[in-house]
């Protein structure tokens, strides 16, 4: 039996991601059809931060594979995967129509696990598209689901999607009470990630409320929860919000050795995210300090690496997704594969490709 998109893919393998070599071995020697969807779905999963574009080969491979199988369910995965990659892009359009597409296939396979992994992935893009109604009633639906299953750990998860979600819409109290539930749950699991993450949710929300001591409280157990699991990088988020409580309570260097503290973390670790919420942090405390031309000096640093991190990321998700058309959400299991460039690069290697699935099978 062979399969051209392997092909494709162990060529690229070859030249340069070495990470997937392994596992695509392990797929040209499996001859159950859904499995071989399955594998190559979780291979491109595991890519999808680190390498879009082998990620992007991968749900291509996939779609491949489950349209043979005429499984509705193994399609989903598919473009459930090709709707994520879209929404890390910023094309929303593409995304939302590739999560329905997946949703409308796992709904009439009856897979409702699969169906509340699609209605958490169209919650995360109605949320960023700013259509907050849309969003919470997705996550809702996906946590109904999950409760009927009883999946504690995507309960949780949905519940801190609800915290986020709410508190984006200023509205601290259902914030906190969704934060507080997932803590509960996270602490009867013994759930330390978890537990840290919670604790500093609540600990933001509560210096968003002006109450300083108290979300200090919160972000010190936070602290302590992540110097358990020597997690350095993400200890940058909580002395950042520590340094907006001192800001709050006129604790300049107190706050200030907070910032210090997430500034370096930041940088060793490359965290640009939190690095983009400490620069506002900044502002904000040379703004208190009366001292306006830093404070603006850190705004204007603030909003250059929110935009160089947005450019980048539509730049490297460009360069690695093919144009296709919001239309393809109408393709049905047995429809003709039309990746031609694909073929053509298969044609190009189809002499050397003997002696290179040999080499691999030492």
């Amino acid at each position: 039996m062979k399969f051209p998109f392997l092909y494709a893919l162990l060529f690229i393998s070859a030249i340069g991601h070495s990470q997937a070599d392994s596992t695509l071995y392990q797929l040209i020697q499996t001859d159950n059809d859904t499995e071989r969807v399955n594998r190559i779905y979780q291979a491109g999963f595991a890519l999808r931060n680190t390498d879009p574009a082998l990620s992007y080969l991968y749900a291509q491979a996939a779609e491949s594979e489950a349209l043979k199988t005429g499984s509705k369910k193994h399609l989903a995965k598919s473009y459930n995967l090709k709707g994520i990659l879209y929404y890390k892009k910023g094309d929303y359009t593409r995304a939302l129509s590739f999560q329905q597409k997946a949703l409308q296939l796992n709904e009439a396979a009856k897979f409702r696990y699969g169906s509340a992994i699609n209605h958490t992935n169209l919650g995360n893009i109605y949320n960023d598209m700013g259509y907050h109604d849309l969003a919470e009633g997705a996550y809702l639906k996906a946590l109904k689901v999950y409760n009927e299953l009883g999946i504690r750990g995507q309960i949780v998860n949905s519940l801190i999607n609800l915290g986020v979600l709410k508190d984006k819409q200023e509205k601290h109290a259902t914030a906190g009470r969704y934060f507080q539930t997932a803590l509960a749950m996270a602490t009867e699991d013994g759930d330390r990630a978890v537990m840290a993450s919670c604790n500093n949710n609540i600990g933001a929300i509560l210096m968003e409320q002006n109450l300083p001591d108290s979300a200090l409280l919160y972000l010190e157990e936070s602290w302590k929860l992540l110097d358990l699991q020597d997690n350095e990088m993400e200890m940058a988020d909580v002395y950042n919000n520590m340094a907006l409580c001192y800001t709050q309570k006129n604790e300049p260097a107190r706050a200030l050795r907070c910032l210090t503290l997430a500034d370096s973390l930041c940088k060793v670790y490359d965290y640009t995210d939190a690095m983009v919420e400490v620069y506002s942090s900044y502002a904000v405390f040379y703004e208190q300090q009366q001292d306006y031309q830093k404070a603006n000096g850190w705004l204007k640093k603030h909003y250059r690496l929110k935009d160089s991190i947005l450019q980048l990321s539509k730049e490297s998700m460009s360069s690695s997704l093919v144009d296709e058309s919001p239309a393809l959400s109408e393709n049905i299991p047995g429809a003709p594969f039309k990746n031609g460039w694909i073929l053509v690069i298969l044609g190009a290697l189809i002499v050397g490709i003997p002696l290179f699935l040999i080499r691999y099978k030492r």
